[in-house]
């Protein structure tokens, strides 16, 4: 065929136009499908449900399991914070917070939105993020290149050398127990620490911080599940014994109570050897889990995460409680122990409020405030600078707070807010007739009374009226009262005087007896606080909204004038951050009356020796209180105006005030040295059992070596969480600085450290504070060291300990080898606080 010039320049300008369009729409379609094979490379597909050497899996990827029902990847949790968790979710929920049934990294989670997670050449499973912190799964390494991490349709994430498993999910179990997941007791066998695998609660349903809850096998006879409550310390709920078709708590009737012929379908399995001890369960429908709650409560859930209970043990929850739960001692309190939700506004008044580096979820919340009657209400919260969970106590007040997060409140409370709101419009009702009548009788009152008083004194100075003076401070007394409810001893007329070294006392606020009833209600019985060897302690209220604390001296108590007076005239003169304060006393209708501070946080005793509540003070905050108790014993022996030997230093007297501070209170028994005097003695020895220097319990003779040694029994009793006095090891010696001295003799001395410690103490530093309070309780008092080298040895790192002696009483290895002079009388004021030794 023949063409024509202008055909032929046609095709070629055709030609050249489609090579132009190849070039411009090919090559980057090109580079893009190039790029797009690197990128999967590296990556990881959305589809696969394995992991190879060299590919990492970012934030916005997900290794599903083959058959859809479990998903790997990194979420938030549903608390909404920025924290980042690498886990196993279920997929068959459409909620957008899909059921988390596995967690890697709960105890350091990613920051922000760079955590990658990837295997290495060496064969390590491992978190990686921007800040740099790398995260490792497995402990053991593969070199091969064959490793790979698979997701099964168990729910299984596995890590694999060839056919050798290297490391696998179910080893390591969250809060949610799968079918064919062990629980129980591993490495029985190898001679090294056996490993415990046991469920862990989340610290509250949208918090996956480790919570209170832990379920696993009982270490003492492993034929049986056990609910622990607070990191395996406290036992919650048992499953009975495992009689190879059921437990005794747990069998067909419970499983018939919320699931119809579910016993039919699901079976529990008990394996154990020499390697192994272990319990797992299986189901024939495939798609159920065990779920252990914030609450302790076991759930039985498919996995739309629809469930049934299985175990409650928590009375509030509206369930019956189920067999092989703990019963706990009630507290008596008036309200009860029950407690139920709420999220409307309340006529409450925080306060206190406590945040600890230990998490506090909402059972250790509820638990604290069961045992405090004063409580009526708990929340969980966050500080606002972060950190840990604490714990917000609530209780019933005249002015409405509104609450923005949900409420627990005893059951009486509900009642008394409800009522307190009812009566507020009948209240707003009379606050029209008390503006307007309140000054009119206020001031009718006034004449009546001045008239009257006027009467009276016209009466007597009639009749020549020899008490002139003591009417006239009367009546600046009842005018005093009136305005400020506090007089001073000088405007006292018919009380009595108190009289110190021929002067008066005129630094001291005397209060009045009629105040103090009012302030303690009439020292009703739901304001006692505490009972000491001096009598009752009340908490009180002042017309002005102070709260103060009340010692009444108690009838029936050895401790009379003096001791009250020693108490009055030593503690108005000190003035120290870490000594109680004395705002005031009473002497009035026989009465003899101290009023301090009020320290919402009670002694230091009640936490340090308290199961639940030991876990509250950290190492932190014991090494503060026992700086504090160091700072607060220097100033009495070197820098106050006097110089102060206390005599009866004990945890019972460590007050502890809003913030956890510490102060030495109760100082009846306390004593004054010339500034050339080193050394007293008396016939009278007074103090605590446990606390007494040696030279001060046999021969009387005291000194600020005498407090030293109380202060070195307090610091190891702080460490180790024991009380020196009811300590008992029938191996070893009655008392805690024997028991202690042995560790110490046999380089053991960091298992006296309280287990409530192990996680958060320094050992250096333990095992320094532990050697310094062995040097405090030296038996010979001149090797003890006074407070001042004690203060720079607790504070001086680098500073070189002396090495020290035994413990005076460390050989006492049971009653009958202690003997008491025949001399001497023993004889108790009070079994729980003080003791006296009399010579006669």
């Amino acid at each position: 065929m023949l063409f024509s010039s202008e055909s032929l320049i046609s095709v070629e300008l055709d030609a050249r136009m489609l090579k132009q369009c190849l070039v411009v729409v090919f090559l980057p379609c090109l580079g893009l499908l190039v790029f797009s094979c690197w990128f999967f490379h590296v990556g990881v597909s959305n589809s696969t449900d394995t992991l190879v050497v060299g590919q990492e899996m970012r934030e916005w990827e997900n290794i599903s399991s083959p058959n859809g029902y479990f998903q790997l990847g990194f979420f938030s949790s549903p608390s909404g914070s920025t924290n980042r968790y690498l886990g196993i979710q279920v997929t068959t929920t459409p909620d957008r917070n899909k059921p988390v049934v596995w967690l890697a990294n709960r105890d350091n989670p990613v920051t922000d939105s760079s955590g990658v997670l990837k295997i290495t050449q060496e064969g390590q499973l491992m978190i990686n993020d921007s800040r740099g912190i790398a995260i490792t799964l497995n402990s053991e390494q593969s070199s091969s290149i064959s490793t790979s991490a698979t997701l099964l349709d168990s729910g299984n994430f596995v890590l694999r050398s060839g056919d050798h498993i290297v490391w696998q999910s179910f080893d390591y179990p969250s809060d949610v127990w799968l079918k064919g997941m062990k629980l129980g007791t591993f490495n029985l066998k190898s001679g090294g620490k056996p490993q415990h695998q046991f469920l862990a609660s989340w610290s509250t349903l949208e918090d996956p911080d480790l919570g209170g809850f832990t379920l696993g096998i009982d270490p003492n006879n492993t034929k049986q599940l056990i609910t622990w409550k607070r990191s395996r310390r406290v036992v919650y709920w048992r499953s009975g014994m495992w009689n190879g078709y059921n437990f005794s708590f747990l069998n067909k009737d419970d499983y018939a109570l919320f699931k119809i012929d579910f016993y039919k379908s699901f079976k529990f399995s008990y394996f154990s050897n020499e390697n192994e001890s272990y319990f797992t369960w299986n189901d024939t429908d495939p798609q159920n889990l065990i779920w252990l709650d914030s609450s302790g409560a076991l759930y039985i859930c498919d996995y739309t995460f629809y469930c049934n209970r299985m175990v409650n043990c928590d009375p509030d929850q509206g369930y019956l409680r189920s067999g092989g739960c703990i019963n706990y001692s009630p507290s008596n309190c008036i309200g009860g122990d029950g407690f139920k939700e709420t999220r409307k506004s309340m006529e409450f008044d925080r306060y206190l409020f406590s945040s600890f580096n230990l998490s506090l979820d909402l059972s250790d919340c509820k638990e604290i405030c069961r045992t405090n009657c004063s409580c009526q209400g708990y929340a969980s919260v966050t500080p606002l600078n972060g950190g840990t969970s604490g714990c917000a106590f609530y209780k019933v007040s005249v002015y409405t707070w509104d609450i923005q997060e949900v409420l627990y409140i005893r059951n009486n409370s509900l009642a008394k807010s409800e009522s307190s709101n009812n009566t507020t419009l009948n209240n707003r009702k009379r606050h029209l007739w008390l503006i307007i009548g309140g000054p009119i009788a206020s001031l009718l009152i006034l004449t009546s009374i001045s008239l009257l008083c006027y009467l009276r004194w016209k009466n007597r100075s009639f009749k020549g009226g020899s008490n002139k003076v003591g009417i006239v401070q009367g009546m600046q007394l009842l005018m005093d009262e009136l305005n400020n409810s506090v007089t001073t001893i000088d405007e006292l007329s018919n009380a009595g005087k108190l009289m110190f070294r021929e002067k008066k006392d005129r630094e001291l606020p005397f209060v009045s007896f009629s105040t103090i009833e009012t302030a303690t209600e009439y020292f009703s019985e739901k304001n006692k606080i505490g009972q000491g060897g001096y009598g009752p302690v009340y908490k009180g209220q002042l017309v002005n909204g102070q709260e103060i604390a009340v010692k009444r001296l108690s009838s029936s108590s050895r401790q009379g004038l003096e001791e009250f007076k020693n108490e009055v005239i030593l503690i108005s003169r000190l003035q120290h951050c870490n000594l109680v304060r004395l705002l005031g006393c009473c002497m009035q209708r026989n009465e003899r009356i101290l009023i301090y501070e009020y320290l919402p946080n009670n002694s230091l005793d009640f936490f340090l020796f308290d199961v639940t509540k030991k876990y509250l003070l950290d190492w932190k905050m014991r090494v503060h209180i026992i700086g504090g108790i160091a700072q607060g014993l220097l100033y009495l022996h070197k820098y106050s105006r006097l110089k102060i030997i206390h005599r009866d230093l004990k945890t019972s007297n460590i007050l502890l005030d809003k913030d956890m501070n510490p102060k030495i209170s109760d100082f009846g028994t306390a004593r004054i040295f010339c500034d050339d005097e080193n050394q007293a003695s008396t016939k009278r020895i007074v103090g605590t059992h446990g606390y007494m220097s040696p030279e001060y319990a046999m021969d009387g003779l005291f000194s600020v070596k005498s407090d030293v040694f109380s202060f070195g029994v307090m610091m190891l009793e702080i460490i180790s969480g024991k009380k020196n006095t009811s300590f008992y090891r029938p191996d070893r010696a009655l008392n805690l600085l024997g028991y202690a001295w042995d560790l110490w003799k046999e380089r053991k001395g960091l298992e006296l450290v309280d287990q409530a410690l192990v996680e958060t103490c320094s050992i250096s530093e333990a095992m320094r504070y532990i050697q310094v309070g062995f040097l405090c309780v030296q038996e010979i008092a001149a090797d003890r060291p006074n407070m001042l080298d004690i203060v720079s040895m607790l504070t001086t790192e680098t500073m070189v300990l002396p090495t020290p002696k035994q413990p005076a009483f460390s050989k006492i290895m049971g009653v009958t080898n202690v003997s008491m002079p025949k001399t001497l009388e023993l004889c108790s004021i009070n079994d729980v606080t003080i003791s006296e030794v009399e010579v006669r």
